[in-house]
């Protein structure tokens, strides 16, 4: 009973401490953005439209879009695991927009950085090109400048590591 009460008190404890927002920019290979859902750091935004466009927004404002918007409705993007970013129409059987980032099967993520650059890691494959200069990137050793946001650097490790 004393384990039990112990367990409990550090699940929530622990629930409490934590903070839930550290995988909110991250998209790991094999998950998907459906319509209408995003991932987030601090005022920007990378979002899969209803209207198949993904779009990356600064706080209201549009700074770089897939332009895959009217092709269809109802889309998905796929991080895949071979390191294409891929906007898929409803079916899935076929895309309207790619990264062409593909290469060898491994475990890559797509992540919304500080600096309001979108890249693809494993090593770096892809970016949107609309990072702010001086706002620092976040990294994964070998690939990339590293910047003091040891949280997610670890995070990132530790996926590109043991899945």
């Amino acid at each position: 009973m004393t384990k039990t009460i112990f367990l409990i008190g550090a699940t929530i404890f622990l629930g409490v401490i934590t903070p839930s927002c550290l995988s909110d920019n991250i998209l790991y290979s094999g998950e998907t953005l459906s319509t209408g859902e995003s991932f987030n750091y601090g005022p920007y935004t990378f979002i899969m439209q209803e209207d198949c466009n993904l779009v990356l927004y600064d706080v209201d404002k549009p700074i770089w879009a897939s332009n895959t918007g009217g092709l269809a409705r109802g889309c998905h993007l796929s991080m895949q695991s071979d390191g294409n970013l891929v906007v898929y129409t409803p079916s899935g059987n076929r895309a309207i927009w790619a990264s062409n980032t593909q290469g060898e099967n491994g475990n890559y993520v797509c992540i919304l950085q500080k600096d309001r650059n979108v890249v693809i890691y494993g090593t770096a494959r892809w970016a949107t090109g609309t990072n702010i200069h001086g706002a620092g990137i976040v990294g994964v050793p070998g690939s990339a400048p590293q910047n003091t946001t040891a949280e997610m650097i670890k995070l990132v490790r530790k996926y590109l590591i043991t899945k």
